[in-house]
């Protein structure tokens, strides 16, 4: 034991005297052995001497590490669990308020509705008989996309068959005022709609002023004319407003088409009247489709 002790003295005392290096490579690993031993044996004891009441060196190293940590996360959570919550309500008051908007559309379209009605219809137990079903005929569609040629020829609303969509069903926008008419091939979930403002469209107008008729088509850029209405007829007016004459076979009358904006004479037979229809292609993102014959209500 003696010589063993007298051994490790002699390694320090080479250490320190700078001649640690001239030793044999078995003696610098031992002592290299030896100190990280001592080495350890320190920090082993230095972790188990206490602090204070809160425990030892290396509990409160723990802590110290652990704390931070726990009151991140912890507000990490609180975070997370506030902002789920807000998608949640914010999810709940967009459903309401497209409810809402669907309940205006329906009540707007049934008042439109329900005046060209009451203009035909004069016994009170008749109209009440006719005014059962009205509310569950109107189908409220979502526009999803337009011709891709010319976005003033048709547009393709997300109601097809499967929602018993049929050819030549009238559409409306969200003010009761015509935009056209469901057109073939009618697929099961989607379904194409001629403008009113396509070149190759025809409806029966009459001018609210005077009565005078004639047949309205558009111009392919967004406005429309009236067309076949002589020279000899009655005086329109700029300003005037046109609605549908019903004498198309397909459209009801009295719907709102649009308002005159030029008139001037064609020749010597007809007159060239502009109208600008009351439907606004842009920001339409919502039709009605009548899933009834209002010729027939």
């Amino acid at each position: 034991m003696i010589s063993s002790c007298s051994k490790k003295s002699r390694l320090i005392e080479l250490h320190q005297s700078g001649r640690f290096m001239a030793l044999p490579l078995k003696e610098r690993k031992a002592f290299r052995l030896f100190s990280l031993l001592i080495l350890g044996h320190l920090v082993l004891i230095s972790l188990q001497v206490p602090r204070s009441e809160d425990g030892t060196l290396f509990k409160q190293a723990f802590l110290a590490v652990l704390t931070p940590l726990q009151a991140a996360m912890s507000g990490m959570s609180r975070e997370i669990s506030g902002f789920w919550n807000n998608y949640l309500l914010w999810r709940d008051i967009r459903e309401q308020n497209q409810k809402l908007r669907d309940e205006v559309f329906y009540l707007r379209q049934e008042n439109i509705l329900l005046k060209t009605v009451l203009q035909r219809l004069g016994e009170e137990a008749e109209i009440r008989e006719r005014l059962k079903n009205l509310s569950s005929s109107l189908i409220v569609a979502a526009v999803v996309g337009s011709d891709a040629a010319n976005i003033y020829k048709s547009i393709v609303i997300n109601r097809g068959e499967k929602h018993k969509i049929k050819a030549d069903m009238v559409v409306l926008d969200p003010q009761g005022n015509l935009v056209g008419r469901v057109i073939n091939p009618v697929l099961a979930w989607t379904s194409r709609v001629q403008l009113i403002t396509d070149d190759t469209s025809g409806v029966g107008a009459v001018t609210t002023g005077k009565g005078v008729s004639g047949v309205l088509r558009g111009d392919g850029h967004g406005r429309c004319y009236l067309d076949y209405v002589l020279v000899s007829s009655a005086e329109i007016n700029v300003g005037e407003e046109v609605v549908t004459s019903g004498f198309d076979g397909i459209y009801p009358a009295g719907i709102p088409l649009g308002r005159v904006l030029a008139v001037s004479r064609e020749g010597t037979l007809f007159r060239k009247i502009i109208i600008e229809p009351f439907f606004q292609l842009n920001g339409l993102v919502q039709v009605g489709v009548l899933a009834f014959d209002l010729k027939k209500f």
